[in-house]
């Protein structure tokens, strides 16, 4: 078949994203419901010339603000098609500021955004205030993510997308993972259907919870894009140890990044494969003694 070769698994992986304030209180366990994996988002550094815990920590906020805004953003290794954020802390004794510069992938300058943060509390800053660091980046997440939402967005010419079953979860579980996936796939350009036709992809989720030891679940989500004949365009997995109270009470934040992370993928997988033929039924089972004799 036409997409025999073009079947690909997106694995999420952990290790390279931020950590949203639902598991800050566990640093050990990965995110990997953020991870854009090769997929194009927002690498962040960390805020020069900011104390250590700042630098590091205010990153990990302007990260979750821009995800808020539907901007894929990461802070940890780069991938080619990143665009890279650095702030530097520029106070010449008075009137500080935080100067947020955009790069593209190949190191040019795309835009500078300067925050101001004069009259900031120096010890709150100091110690990496957790409520400070989300104020000050949502501040200037809104102006970063118009860096971006700027660039014309190329609607992709290929099939509508109708976000279908998402199984292994609540009614109200699921309602949020397909809203939340049909928001970022709007947001990157792909086109929606609020119907399953001939003339459609079909993108379903199956959840699994797994106790862990401890109390803490693997949350485990599996995105399969299938055509209208049920063929299997290509899938992504993804995995994390949650902690279980988060998964109870939070799982509107977890859905929005599941979302997020599965919409990147697959707008990357859809806008690789050549549409125009249309699509391409599966050929019939062979069948009968004059076709087996052959």
């Amino acid at each position: 078949m036409r997409y025999s070769l073009l079947v690909l698994a997106f694995v999420v992986l952990s290790a390279c994203q931020p950590i949203p304030r639902p598991f800050e209180a566990d640093r050990q366990a990965p995110n990997a419901l953020l991870n854009l994996a090769d997929s194009r988002g927002i690498m962040i550094l960390p805020v020069a010339d900011a104390p250590p815990a700042t630098a590091e920590k205010l990153a990990a906020a302007m990260a979750e603000a821009l995800i808020e805004r539907n901007v894929p953003a990461f802070v940890g290794t780069s991938n080619r098609s990143s665009k890279i954020l650095a702030g530097e802390v520029i106070d010449p004794g008075r009137d500080a500021i935080i100067a947020w510069t955009l790069f593209d992938p190949a190191g040019e300058e795309i835009a500078r955004h300067d925050q101001n943060i004069e009259g900031t509390p120096i010890a709150l800053w100091a110690i990496a205030d957790p409520e400070l660091m989300a104020r000050m980046a949502a501040r200037a997440a809104p102006a970063i993510a118009e860096f971006v939402q700027e660039e014309a967005v190329q609607e992709i010419q290929s099939p509508p997308l109708f976000v279908g079953a998402v199984l292994g979860t609540s009614e109200p579980e699921a309602i949020r993972l397909q809203a939340s996936l049909r928001q970022a796939l709007h947001s990157q350009g792909a086109r929606l259907t609020n119907t399953a036709s001939s003339e459609a992809l079909v993108a379903t989720a199956d959840v699994t919870i797994t106790p862990l030891q401890g109390t803490r679940s693997e949350v485990a989500i599996v995105w399969t894009v299938k055509d209208p004949f049920g063929t299997q365009i290509g899938k992504i997995d993804q995995a994390s140890p949650i902690e279980q109270s988060v998964i109870e009470q939070q799982w509107g934040d977890l859905a929005r990044q599941a979302g997020i992370a599965a919409a990147a993928g697959i707008v990357k997988l859809i806008s690789q494969i050549d549409w125009s033929q249309g699509f391409v039924p599966p050929e019939p089972e062979s069948g009968g003694p004059e076709r087996e004799s052959r």
